[in-house]
């Protein structure tokens, strides 16, 4: 028998279905929102030129570009994606494009100066066994850059709070608290990006930093929130979350004239300790 208040998983909120235009424009809307705030943490992370770096779940290649700027030609950055397909065109020789799922498939090789990980591991059914894997993969003193969705009610409230009008922290708090539920459903993290700190500090990671964003961003027809509710909008309606087929959240998204908080999301960034300490820690007895 089914149990009502546990449901059984249903698949990945943001499969790969789409047809593949609208996702590339999707994916692009996310780098334009959150790209600010992850080049604010690769510069406060300091990375050298001719670091080795990882990014999981690459999306459209913008911080895998980044990454490899800062790189350099004597650097290597590895780019992984369950669908690598908008990964394909990037010219850098110092790149490598993988189609990889890093639940399963074996780590790339590498003592990595960094990872980083965006809006992938509050999607996954077991996140923290993810970072399980991939923080002993880390150099001495390599970095760990993690950021996961927050849509918890008081992350929320908060971000709401921000916006510029009622009308526009209304439609916000519709939207994300249906994204909440629709994640929870299909037995993701909603609130991962909060809980990022504690899950690194437990693997070991050191001088962690974490912050929270939800910057404001424009309605339009090919923007953030609109592109979104399309490819939400049948999992919306068909688990009775939001009615979309009145349009009164379609047509405040396609507004240019409107502002809304973002989806908030927690970036959290750690180093590994160096090799006397990393071995020093393995060898405690628990």
């Amino acid at each position: 028998m089914t149990d009502p208040d546990h449901p059984p998983p249903t698949p990945y909120v943001l499969d790969s279905a789409a047809r593949a235009d609208l996702e590339f424009d999707r994916l692009r809307t996310i780098e334009q929102v959150y790209d600010p705030g992850t080049e604010e943490i690769l510069t406060q992370v300091n990375l050298a030129p001719g670091s080795s770096c990882l990014e999981v779940g690459a999306g459209a290649g913008s911080i895998t570009r980044r990454l490899a700027t800062i790189a350099g030609e004597s650097g290597r950055v590895v780019a992984t994606d369950t669908d690598p397909q908008f990964l394909r065109n990037i010219a850098h020789s110092g790149v490598e494009v993988i189609e990889h799922d890093i639940t399963t498939d074996p780590l790339p090789p590498g003592s990595w100066d960094l990872i980083h990980v965006r809006s992938v591991l509050e999607h996954l059914p077991d996140p923290e066994s993810v970072l399980a894997r991939l923080i002993p993969s880390l150099a001495p003193h390599g970095r760990l850059v993690a950021e996961a969705i927050d849509v918890g009610a008081e992350t929320l409230a908060i971000a709401a709070a921000q916006a510029v009008d009622r009308k526009a922290a209304t439609a916000f708090l519709e939207f994300a608290t249906a994204v909440n539920r629709l994640m929870t459903l299909a037995g993701a993290h909603p609130e991962l990006g909060n809980a990022l700190p504690v899950i690194l500090a437990a693997h070991g990671l050191e001088g962690i930093t974490h912050k929270r964003r939800h910057p404001l961003v424009p309605g339009g027809k090919r923007g953030f929130y609109a592109l979104t509710l399309a490819r939400l909008a049948p999992s919306f309606q068909d688990h009775g979350l939001i009615d979309t087929t009145d349009g009164h959240l379609s047509s405040l998204f396609d507004d240019p004239s409107m502002l809304f908080p973002a989806l908030p999301i927690g970036a959290a960034h750690g180093h590994a300790p160096a090799v006397g300490q990393r071995q020093q820690k393995q060898e405690e007895p628990i």
